[in-house]
């Protein structure tokens, strides 16, 4: 008998045994050079292919349930906004983000406390945000009614200062000021994550002249630069971010 040829596609052949076998669509028949021959399926490579079908449309319906979670929720803190589509969705989420940027920014202008900063014109209003940065900084300005920043005496000033959070940070502030013979009259203090903004307004106790006001300038910007402790550096790490306002005390 003469010996099968080798071919792909649908047929039949002698296997080793005698039996003939069926061959389906997809298999692939090899001869060995012992005269053995081996079927190759294609079988696993589909299996493969579904599989990454599957998770690739499960992925996609996990995206898109994700963002319709998203419009969901801008849809109960919008009014009027229950049948809109996304993109009118997004313009009035926008319109109301920068309505709400104009209002912060006439709140922080009207609690300016009429100081006007030592580094601007004193005609002109500086808004600050109240939340801490990712940044160290210290701003002083002057809050005296009379004369702008080239006036040789102080009676009472607003500080800004942004710094790591830490459990000895008042104490520091407050041995600060202290080296001016001055009080803190109003303090506000924002923190979150572990940063901190504090707004003071300092009164000085007896007047006082540049070279002091210098002299508090020196010993908050060592507050500032200060470095956390062991034990700050522990009670930090552990605690969850948060954010706090607090109003400490105002004469």
């Amino acid at each position: 008998m003469l010996p099968f040829q080798n071919y792909y596609g649908f047929g039949s052949y002698s296997s080793r045994d005698g039996f003939p076998r069926t061959l389906g669509s997809m298999d692939m028949v090899i001869h060995s050079g012992d005269g053995g021959s081996t079927i190759l399926s294609n079988s696993s490579t589909e299996k493969k292919s579904v599989s990454a079908s599957k998770s690739h449309s499960e992925a996609e319906k996990r995206r898109r349930e994700r963002i319709n979670g998203h419009l969901r929720s801008l849809r109960t803190l919008l009014p009027s906004t229950t049948k809109s589509d996304k993109a009118s969705l997004l313009a009035e989420v926008v319109h109301q983000v920068r309505e709400l940027q104009k209002l912060a920014a006439d709140v922080a202008s009207k609690e300016d406390n009429g100081c006007s900063s030592s580094s601007t014109n004193s005609t002109e209003t500086t808004v600050q945000w109240p939340f801490p940065g990712e940044t160290d900084e210290l701003k002083m300005s002057y809050c005296d009614s009379a004369d702008p920043p080239t006036s040789s005496t102080w009676s009472r000033i607003k500080v800004s200062m942004c710094c790591e959070d830490r459990v000895d940070l008042l104490k520091d502030l407050s041995q600060a000021v202290k080296t001016v013979r001055a009080r803190v009259v109003k303090a506000e203090m924002s923190t979150i994550g572990g940063r901190t903004k504090s707004e003071l307004v300092i009164e000085k106790i007896s007047g006082g002249c540049d070279e002091e006001l210098s002299l508090l300038k020196r010993a908050l910007k060592s507050v500032i630069d200060k470095p956390m402790s062991g034990t700050s550096q522990v009670l930090f790490r552990n605690k969850r971010q948060r954010l706090s306002h607090h109003q400490l005390y105002q004469s």
